[in-house]
């Protein structure tokens, strides 16, 4: 009936223990979710800012090559009053002399002020005609030549080199006539004033967030692998615990008789070589964390052994007392 009893009540604490869910599973289903959440959550945010900094960049893109078409209107524009301020010979020879005089201040009062930094006029071979710097007039710079000469059969272009935008016009004076390309130069800041700021704002914005958003996201995946090592060692100390707790149990009693207590003094000698051994090495303990550890276990075993063997002799004695004690048998009658 009683074994019947335990039983039951064995049985009914193993369904409480599988009812209760695990602490360190709970725990850590709580926070690898919070972990999900969090990265789901810089994930999108990392393809928001994403598509915010491209859609901002075709934007900011679209209006500096509109600006920039701006500005080399203006400047096709002043090429073709140029034009008409040069006569057939100043297109086809370098001018010098007094007759650069006369042009420099001819183009100085036709070119519109202020935006233009530099005039020059190339033959259709790549010599300089006229330039604002009069030092470079007559001379064929070989690394504009194949430019110039591509120009020069071709309808014009705009390109920007050292924050200075350049606009190169062939012009002619009359149809089939020598060609001469026209180059102004201009400021790149005209090209920035006609800029919006909203959008440049905006694109460094969006830059910024998405490199924030990454580092976060990063740092959810950093996070996820130490909690992944955390229920590991959670487990792994229980079971340590209860290798603990066995090693400290005592050994069950055993049956005392007259001969317990030499068989404990024997085992007592047979330890007391390895305790002396373990004593010697406990002087170098710091060094040899195992020592210290296999020290404690023997003198904890040469305490039990000499608390049973004391047990023991004080039986054997009981025993002894109430042998002398006892009347003897009756002898049986014959």
């Amino acid at each position: 009936m009683v074994a019947m009893e335990a039983g039951l009540a064995v049985g009914a604490a193993d369904s409480r223990a599988a009812e209760e869910p695990e602490g360190p599973i709970t725990s850590g289903g709580t926070l690898f979710g919070s972990v999900r959440e969090r990265r789901s959550l810089w994930t999108i945010l990392s393809i928001l800012f994403f598509l915010g900094f491209v859609v901002s960049t075709l934007v900011v893109h679209s209006e500096r090559n509109r600006a920039l078409d701006g500005v080399a209107k203006l400047a096709r524009d002043d090429a073709q009053l140029l034009t008409a301020t040069l006569t057939k010979g100043q297109l086809t020879k370098p001018v010098t002399g007094s007759s650069y005089d006369e042009l420099a201040k001819k183009i100085g009062k036709t070119l519109t002020k202020g935006s233009i930094v530099g005039v020059t006029v190339w033959s259709s071979q790549g010599q300089i005609l006229f330039s604002l710097n009069e030092s470079l007039v007559g001379t064929t710079p070989p690394e504009m030549q194949p430019l110039i000469i591509g120009i020069a059969q071709g309808s014009g272009g705009t390109r920007v080199l050292d924050d200075t935008v350049q606009t190169f016009l062939p012009v002619s004076k009359t149809p089939g006539g020598p060609v001469a390309v026209v180059e102004l130069d201009q400021p790149y800041a005209f090209v920035e004033a006609r800029i919006g700021s909203f959008w440049s704002m905006l694109r460094l914005a969006f830059a910024f967030g998405l490199v924030v958003s990454l580092l976060l996201l990063g740092l959810t995946f950093v996070s996820s692998r130490s909690l992944a090592r955390a229920p590991e060692d959670a487990e792994r100390l229980p079971e340590g615990d209860e290798e603990a707790d066995m090693e400290a149990e005592g050994q069950p009693e055993e049956q005392l008789t007259e001969d317990l207590a030499p068989t404990v003094e024997e085992d007592l000698q047979v330890l007391q070589p390895d305790l002396d051994d373990a004593v010697d090495q406990d002087v170098d303990q710091d060094k040899d964390l195992a020592a210290d550890i296999e020290l404690q276990a023997l003198v904890r075993r040469r305490e039990e052994f000499k608390a049973r063997a004391k047990d023991a002799k004080h039986r054997v004695k009981k025993l002894e007392a109430e042998l002398h004690t006892a009347p003897s048998a009756p002898k049986s009658e014959q």
